[in-house]
């Protein structure tokens, strides 16, 4: 009898542990695709979308544009300058402001 108890013991806890690996197991998949990187490549001021200059013109109209980038997700990233100072400005096709950075010199 109290070897029946211990293995119906033993069966449910290996059954309880199993169900949650696997959840574990697709939560890590899902957490390593949502993690891509963005590239940038260098484009014409003059094809930016309207939208994106709107932005920044009505935001940073007190900067200068110096280089704009498109991103491979769609995004724009402009570098502006403003008393020796450059920021990198994020924005959707949009011209929705994602987010702003410090420039890196080897970006401008």
């Amino acid at each position: 009898m109290k070897k029946g108890m211990i293995i119906t013991a033993v069966v449910v806890a290996m059954g309880m542990s199993v169900p949650t690996g696997v959840m574990a197991a697709d939560a890590m998949e899902t957490s390593s695709a949502v993690q891509q990187e963005v590239t940038y490549e260098k484009i014409e001021l003059e094809t930016l979308p309207e939208a994106v200059v709107k932005s920044v013109s009505e935001g940073y109209a007190d900067y200068s544009v110096s280089e704009a980038f498109q991103g491979s997700d769609g995004s724009y990233k402009v570098v502006l300058e403003k008393d020796n100072e450059k920021i990198a400005v994020f924005f959707n096709d949009q011209g929705e402001f994602l987010k702003v950075e410090k420039a890196d010199d080897g970006e401008a």
